[in-house]
């Protein structure tokens, strides 16, 4: 190699060329490509599938707690529905007992009263259980049973008219009086 005759007069030394004195570093060996073998993969396998597995369990344990926080929501829920409910057949009760108490001067009835006709059509049959019960000598009355018939002119069944004029009716055959 030739050296520039000023670079040497001056005492640089040329670029490329260590100072006198000073050992060249060698340069660092390129890192050797990694070829992975079957005990890398195998572990590399082992390590993915334990993570993914940590990750199902960490899943289950959350739902699983979520579960447990809405069991333990529908519980109080629950516990609540619960003293509704025994007060509710504690009034069922008392209205039982109170209707019990009141069998006793409780009669059937049997008799006719015809039902008076609703504004909807529909026989209302309230008055004439209480009109029946009255008959008896009681004050109050609720139907038990009741029949329906077909009310027509006489002139209907002679043929002299149409059967359009024909009605229905309902009476009250029995009711419970008190």
């Amino acid at each position: 190699m030739l050296l520039p005759a000023a670079a040497l007069a001056q005492g640089v030394p040329p670029q490329g060329v260590p100072p006198q004195g000073v050992s060249p570093q060698p340069a660092p060996a390129p890192a050797p490509e990694q070829k992975p073998g079957m005990f890398e993969s195998l572990g590399r396998w082992f390590d993915q599938g334990a993570t993914n597995f940590r990750e199902h369990l960490e899943g289950a344990k959350r739902r699983m707690d979520d579960l447990q926080d809405e069991a333990a929501t529908n519980s109080r829920n629950l516990s609540k529905g619960a003293a509704d409910a025994t007060k509710g057949a504690a009034d069922a009760t008392k209205g039982a007992v109170d209707a019990m108490t009141r069998l006793p001067t409780a009669r059937v009835m049997s008799g006719r009263e015809k039902c008076a006709v609703a504004p909807n059509g529909a026989p209302d049959c309230v008055a004439a259980a209480e009109q029946l019960c009255r008959k008896h000598g009681y004050g109050s009355g609720k139907s038990m049973d009741f029949t329906s018939a077909e009310e027509c002119p006489a002139r209907v069944y002679l043929g002299g008219a149409s059967p359009s004029q024909c009605q229905t009716v309902t009476f009250i055959s029995r009711a419970m009086c008190q």
